[in-house]
């Protein structure tokens, strides 16, 4: 078994970090020692730590107010990942998030540490120009650079080698008989139908879109109502747009939650309306639901996820009257939700923690054994 180190920024409520957590639980229940250091400290945590996972809160986030701060805390980070990496001596480090990615890169330069790193989201789209430059300078470093979708690695075609990458699927949360509860939000109305969204309330999840699209159909569906799981920097404007649109007992904003699963069961459709992801892990969350789901054909992931047609229905990124149709054909037609929702399912096997444990295993495996050399 093997000593597996992973880095990343923090523990705080995403996709990415509810994703790493699974890993780690797998490989830890598959008998490696699982080392998780986050580069923030532990009160920034949504997430727990599974049991038998070695936490190390490094506590060296932070704003930098200058570009002087820049370098000097940077720096200073560099030096503290370095001197705890090889206190723990892993066999393998993986590094998850591209700023965190660069920095333990840099931070092992010349060490016999192997790193993988994990690319979480669409870097033509959700990466800033200068963390580009920056990636296109150091992922060579890295042994291999693992996608989380097809579409993510494609953006590597053209400057790193195919035998550099990987793609491994974030994992799926295992879906038991107890789902536990959760509280009703404040205006729900468990006597209507639900349709749900999930994800930080910023600008690649375009939920302003969302609220558009369900304001042109609201009126044929009295008796649904729209909640939009998450928080971010964009939940004020997000409000003030439903207020303007009317649809303030309709569209709900109840905050993050710490039980996804149970919300999902709870819901009769799920809607997706990100201008882009990585992979977006809640649309087989709630695929294995049993939910029907509507998603933009973003890049990248819905379309590695869902069948059209079989367990979803993909509309044109960024076409809100294409989205406001499918979400109007769904809520109007029971049947076609079952329809789509018995396939849907499906979605366990596809994207199981076992299987997906299993392929960073092999991935892992094959470093150490090649780093022997």
């Amino acid at each position: 078994m093997k000593h597996i180190a992973i880095v990343t920024p923090s523990l705080s409520c995403g996709g990415a970090e509810r994703a790493l957590v699974l890993l780690c639980d797998g490989l830890k229940k598959n008998g490696h020692q699982v080392s998780l250091i986050t580069i923030a400290e532990t009160k920034k945590d949504f997430y727990k730590v599974p049991v038998g996972v070695n936490r190390i809160a490094l506590n060296i986030a932070g704003i930098s107010p200058t570009p002087f701060h820049v370098v000097r805390n940077n720096i200073y980070r560099l030096w503290i990942i370095r001197q705890t990496l090889r206190s723990l001596r892993p066999d393998v480090v993986i590094s998850f998030l591209v700023e965190t990615n660069i920095l333990t890169l840099l931070a092992l330069i010349q060490t016999k540490y192997p790193v993988l790193v994990s690319e979480q989201n669409n870097p033509n789209v959700g990466v800033k120009n200068v963390w580009k430059q920056l990636c296109r300078w150091v992922y060579p470093l890295a042994r291999k650079v693992v996608s989380v979708s097809e579409g993510v690695d494609s953006y590597f075609d053209s400057w790193l080698p195919k035998k550099q990458r990987a793609v491994i699927f974030n994992p799926l949360q295992p879906i038991g008989e107890d789902l536990g509860t959760f509280d009703l939000p404040n205006g729900a109305d468990s006597n209507k139908k639900w349709v749900i969204s999930m994800g930080r309330l910023v600008e690649q999840k375009n939920f302003e879109m969302l609220l558009a699209a369900f304001h042109e159909i609201r009126d044929q569906h009295p008796d649904w109502q729209l909640l939009i799981f998450g928080e971010g920097e964009k939940r004020k404007e997000l409000e003030s747009l439903r207020d303007k649109l009317g649809l303030g007992d309709q569209v709900l904003f109840p905050g993050q939650t710490p039980n996804p699963i149970a919300v999902l069961k709870k819901s009769q459709l799920f809607v997706l309306s990100s201008r882009w992801e990585g992979l977006g892990v809640v649309l087989i969350e709630a695929l294995a639901c049993g939910l029907p789901v509507v998603s933009t054909d973003c890049p990248s992931g819905p379309r590695e996820i869902i069948r059209d047609g079989v367990d979803g229905i993909l509309v044109p990124n960024k076409d809100k009257l294409a989205l406001a149709n499918a979400m109007d054909l769904l809520m109007s037609n029971k049947s076609e939700r079952e329809r789509l929702a018995v396939c849907a399912v499906e979605a366990v096997e596809r994207f199981s923690l076992d299987k997906i444990t299993k392929e960073w295993e092999l991935l892992i495996s094959e470093v150490v054994k090649e780093n022997l050399k």
